[in-house]
This record gives C-alpha cells, structure tokens and sequence, in this order.
C-alpha cells in the first residue's frame, strides 16, 4: 500500500458504491498500489476527466484494464478509457458525471504522484503562472480555450493546476502565428485522441510555414524596394510616380 494516504481515507469512494462495505479498505488498498507504482502524472483536461499517464509496460496495461473493469461493475457512473499510442505511452482516462466531481477531486489528489503540487488554482495563481492577466483567461474562456471554471465554496474561480500547461501551449502557438481559432481546433483534436479531417497540427503547421515564407517573400520584395528608392534620392511621391525610372512599385494604369 502507498504511504501517502492511510487506509481508512475513503473521501473518493461515492455513496453510491456497491462495494461491500468490508471489501472497500482492499479496493482502495489495490488503488494506492497502482497509483504509486505506474501513475507518472496527470491532467485533469475538464472538472468530469482526469488523465492518468502511465508508465508504459504490459504489466501495467494488465493492471489498469483489470482494476477499471472490477471497479467499473460496483460504481457504473465511472467510464474508464486505457488507450496506448506507443511501447511506452499508456493513459487512462477517467470520467464522471457532473453530479460526481467531487468524487474525481478526491480520487485525482489520491492519484497524484508525490510532489506534485494540488489540483486547483486561483485566478490570479494562474494568470501568474502562465504569465498572463485575468481578463485573458475569461476571454480564453468565452473563445473556447479553456474550461470554465468551478467555484470554491467561498465564490472563488478554481482551475485545474494543468491549465498552466493548456495556457502556455496558447501562447506558444499564438507566437507561431496561428489564430485562436486555429488554436482552439488544435486543443480539440488533441482532446479527441484522432487526427481530425483538416490533418491536425503536421498539417496546419505545413500550411502556416507556407504562410509565414509567402510574407517573408512579401516582406523581402519591400525591403529591396525601400532600399532602392533611398539609392536613388527619391523625395517626393507625386514626382516618383510620373517617371519611369521611379523604383517604386507603382502599378501601371
């Protein structure tokens, strides 16, 4: 059993389990192996999701697909979800109803790996940590780029502590030079787990190098024409535009 939680702590198991009462102290027990065994991290993508990334190997596979099926039949509300994308990517996802967060609150701060700092933050926590300002993240919100919050019981917005992450990833796209709206396509195909029909991020990523060289070459035509209207002494517009040895790009009635 992990040492990070002692055995009678049952804050995550919801009134609504079928687990007989006696066998419920194995369960957890069986849980806080796994936790601490093959959990590296987590994200919590939304309040009714929180993802678990494993270590990689069959025998965690095995482990994680088993203790969801059993844990499965005794509480229904939860889905589990054990998707691999690599020898050693494996992630499990787990969601509930919006009836039951609470009950993934306790069983996220359960699962969290030793260190790791808790699930939520404030506002201001947060803007500070991404480096940007409060207002940005109500925007992010209305656009779509981040979930709403949830409220603390004192009327404070609380964000998962992995909205850190999803707010630099904005940012970071942002200074490629793709919109929010590109951004936010970007976020939802991750969050689906398939290559959406526009070809995700090798894609979009294509056709914005393409973009970003075409205003580059745009860019390069200017500068080349600046400078040779300074080598030439051109001063005066109206003057310019009448001769035909004028550098300037005047288009030809």
């Amino acid at each position: 059993m992990s040492d990070r939680h002692p055995a009678t702590d049952d804050t995550w198991v919801p009134d609504s389990c079928r687990l007989p009462t006696a066998e419920q102290p194995v369960r957890l027990a069986e849980f806080d192996r796994f936790f601490a065994d093959v959990v590296r991290r987590l994200d919590r993508p939304s309040a009714q999701l929180l993802r678990l990334h494993l270590v990689g190997t069959a025998e965690a596979e095995r482990r994680a697909r088993d203790l969801t099926a059993r844990e499965s039949a005794c509480c229904s509300f939860f889905t589990f979800d054990v998707t691999r994308s690599g020898p050693d990517a494996l992630t499990l996802d787990v969601r509930v109803p919006a009836s039951q967060v609470g009950v993934l609150d306790a069983l996220a701060e359960r699962a969290r790996p030793a260190g790791v700092p808790g699930s939520w933050l404030r506002s201001g926590q947060l803007a500070s940590a991404a480096g940007v300002n409060p207002q940005t993240l109500r925007y992010y919100e209305r656009r779509g780029l981040l979930a709403a919050p949830r409220r603390s019981p004192g009327g404070h917005r609380l964000y998962p502590v992995e909205a850190v992450t999803r707010l630099r990833i904005i940012k970071t796209a942002q200074r490629l030079g793709f919109t929010l709206g590109e951004v936010a396509d970007l976020l939802h195909a991750g969050q689906r787990q398939r290559r959406p029909s526009n070809g995700g991020l090798p894609a979009q990523a294509t056709a914005k190098l393409a973009e970003v060289e075409q205003r580059l070459a745009d860019l390069t035509a200017v500068r080349d024409s600046l400078r040779a209207a300074i080598s030439a002494g051109c001063d005066d517009l109206v003057e310019c535009a009448g001769s035909s040895c004028c550098p300037l790009p005047f288009e030809q009635a």
